[in-house]
């Protein structure tokens, strides 16, 4: 069990994988070489070659090269540059330095495209619903666009002036809290099992004793005791992370640890801690010169958003609006 709380960890590691949406469910199309594979991945090839009612229609010419091919199927470099700018600079940063991700991205795009030719061929466009989706997802388009450029502020805004002002207005909302670089032995020893918490506690009162020892290398004492494989493989660091990534139980230790600082043994429920105050860095008021881009972004996005809203009720306002209560009331019925 690590310091940090699991869904903390989980978050981070969404973070990136959600940015790809399908092209990441579809990654492992075609990996022949992952050998913890137990079932043979669909053949893109084979998926694409399905009876239909009609051959894949050619991709329309591009005089942009084709990064991956299959058949009268590409994937052109503008493709991939479509793909990789809707990412965080942070995450195309990672894929340029990342050969196999960027190539498995471009197979998945193609295995896409193999997709949607397919459900092209048996007229799966045709269908109502279809129709109705894409009708609303092309209004939504247009709307969202129009609308946004009807409603953008100028570039001037916000000034020093107005940046300097809602700053100061909002200062106390612009502090950094404390963050805390811990270090952690653990050791697993549930509650219910009296058995393994007394041999725990035996080992964790002579852990503790070297790890108080002057000249203690306590990141060493974690790769060779700790039971959480994930940290000990790091010495145990958490890096620098706010109090309320600690877990619940353990955040009233590390407030009372002192820099340097190892804990006594503290049980949990699935097992028993010994953590260490690496380090600290203290609250702080976060200065307009770091934050001024974020505060900028955040000023025009909320002006934005009340210019659309004024722009929407300006159009409702300019007419007479009717509502038939009794055709709503049949469309409320016909939709549960």
């Amino acid at each position: 069990m690590t310091v940090m709380k699991n869904q903390d960890k989980a978050a981070l590691r969404m973070r990136w994988m959600s940015a790809f949406g399908l092209a990441l469910v579809l990654c492992g199309c075609g990996d022949k070489g992952n050998a913890e594979q137990t079932q043979k991945p669909a053949d893109t090839k084979a998926a694409a070659a399905q009876p239909a009612s009609k051959p894949a229609a050619a991709q329309p010419a591009s005089n942009s090269p084709a990064v991956v091919t299959m058949g009268n199927l590409t994937v052109s470099a503008e493709d991939m540059q479509q793909v990789l700018s809707s990412l965080p600079p942070a995450q195309r940063q990672q894929l340029a330095a990342n050969r196999a991700a960027l190539e498995q991205i471009a197979r998945s795009r193609l295995a896409e495209k193999a997709l949607i030719a397919q459900a092209r061929n048996q007229a799966w466009t045709d269908k109502l619903e279809i129709q109705r989706a894409i009708k609303a997802a092309e209004e939504q388009i247009v709307l969202r666009s129009y609308l946004d450029s009807v409603s953008m502020p100028p570039d001037t805004y916000p000034s020093e002036a107005e940046l300097q002002q809602a700053y100061e207005q909002n200062k106390d909302r612009f502090v950094q809290p404390a963050s805390y670089r811990l270090s952690q032995i653990f050791l697993a020893a549930p509650y219910n099992d009296a058995e393994a918490v007394a041999a725990a506690r035996k080992k964790a009162a002579e852990l503790l004793k070297r790890a108080r020892a002057p000249q203690a290398d306590f990141a060493q004492l974690v790769k060779e005791s700790s039971q959480d494989k994930e940290s000990a493989a790091r010495g145990g660091d958490t890096g620098f992370i706010p109090l309320q990534q600690v877990v619940p139980e353990l955040r009233g230790t590390v407030q009372r640890l002192k820099k340097g600082e190892v804990s006594d043994v503290v049980q949990l429920p699935s097992g028993l801690h010994i953590v260490k105050l690496v380090d600290v860095r203290e609250s702080r008021q976060v200065p307009l010169t770091e934050m001024q881009v974020q505060l900028r972004d955040t000023m025009r996005a909320q002006r934005q958003q009340d210019a659309a809203r004024a722009y929407l009720e300006g159009l409702l306002n300019a007419g007479t609006v009717s509502i038939d209560g009794k055709a709503l009331q049949s469309a409320v019925d016909a939709a549960k």
